[in-house]
């Protein structure tokens, strides 16, 4: 579980007069935007009303557990420590994820004391900017997006070796995911601050002291306030307050995991394979492209909810801006894509492509699967 799984090799972007032409008109567009409406591409009040929302919800919710509040029933006691689960989510994917990218705000300080939102929820802001970042930069590339790397519990690209167990993973997959969020603040962020020395196309990493401080402080802490401050305050068995941390985690990580693997790991999606020296034939504005699609791109409640997450084509392509900003971007997106004869890849709802993702599953649980490249099309039955 804790080997290392990334690779060394360095990963460059090749380019031309035609692909960067269309990077630049659309940067030009969506920096117009901005301009003619006057606004900044941080966080407005829009943001301000949903970072209050998040926390104070938090700060309410553990408030009313962990003053037996809900503790007269077992079953009203699960149902607040899931609300809890699903308030920590809101929190990740609303106000942690835009400041990790410094979309959050123009001050580099507020940015990293929202990021530490991360690290209340149980992660380490530290760590996930820097696996999210190479994420952002090499989305879909074997072994260097730390996103496909699973233990080879999953096999999410042809390139990743075959092994028996994949032949059942459209089955087991979602099952897995629930479990995603309880894996990483167990063990994921050890692995990835001991183990690892690559990230992306950082290599030979040195993490500064001051971080592992970090990460243990806060990890001491999660735990102190999300399990033993409840088994020594609750008047319920201490088995109830472990299946409560486990249900704070298992619906709210299914929930997460799905909504940021289906907008690239899906049936019409591509994997790009290096050549020997590490080139990547498109430029990155391309790239993007042909590895993201967006889910539910007209409804505003969920857009809401999920932190503009379902709008993932234009948050790669401008990480910086906060994700309020993304439903008008994203009609620039598709506009200028379709000026150029581009493909603007979407599913109308989430189970769309929730089903194209096990589609994909199901077709890479085959030995001999193979993904098709750049400019040609994907369809598997």
């Amino acid at each position: 579980m804790l080997q290392k799984t990334t690779t060394r090799k360095f990963i460059r972007y090749k380019s031309n007069k035609r692909k960067n032409e269309f990077a630049s008109i659309l940067k030009k567009r969506v920096n117009q935007y901005f301009i003619d409406n006057n606004i900044s591409k941080h966080a407005n009040g829009t943001m301000i009303f949903k970072s209050v929302l998040g926390l104070s919800s938090f700060v309410i919710l553990y408030g009313l557990i962990i003053s037996n509040t809900f503790s007269f029933s077992y079953v009203a006691l699960i149902l607040a420590f899931t609300a809890l689960g699903f308030v920590n989510i809101f929190i990740a994917m609303n106000i942690m994820h835009d400041a990790c990218h410094n979309a959050y705000s123009s001050k580099k300080k507020v940015n990293k004391w929202m990021g530490y939102t991360m690290n209340l929820i149980g992660g380490n802001s530290y760590l996930f900017t820097k696996m999210h970042n190479a994420h952002h930069a090499f989305v879909n590339i074997h072994g260097i997006d730390v996103t496909l790397e699973s233990h080879g519990m999953f096999r999410f690209t042809p390139q990743e070796p075959f092994a028996a167990k994949h032949k059942w993973q459209h089955f087991y997959v979602s099952f897995i995911y629930a479990i995603v969020s309880l894996h990483w603040v167990t063990i994921k962020d050890f692995k990835w601050f001991f183990t690892e020395d690559s990230i992306g196309n950082v290599k030979d990493i040195e993490h500064p002291k001051k971080e592992l401080w970090i990460l243990l402080a806060t990890k001491a802490l999660y735990f102190t306030y999300a399990l033993i401050l409840p088994m020594l305050l609750l008047n319920v068995p201490i088995w109830m307050v472990i299946l409560g941390f486990l249900m704070m985690h298992i619906p709210s990580s299914l929930f997460f995991a799905l909504i940021f693997q289906i907008t690239h790991i899906y049936n019409g999606t591509h994997y790009p394979i290096p050549d020997e020296e590490g080139n990547i034939e498109n430029n990155y504005f391309m790239h993007v492209l042909e590895t993201t699609a967006d889910f539910s791109r007209s409804n505003k409640f969920w857009t809401f909810m999920m932190g503009g997450i379902n709008l993932h084509v234009v948050h790669h392509l401008f990480p910086t801006v906060c994700h309020v900003h993304y439903r008008p971007l994203t009609e620039i997106v598709i506009e200028t894509a379709q000026e150029f004869g581009l493909e603007y890849y979407e599913n109308p709802g989430f189970w769309n492509a929730y089903g194209k993702h096990l589609q994909l599953m199901k077709h890479l649980s085959k030995p001999d699967a193979q993904v098709p490249q750049y400019g040609k099309s994907v369809a598997f039955n």
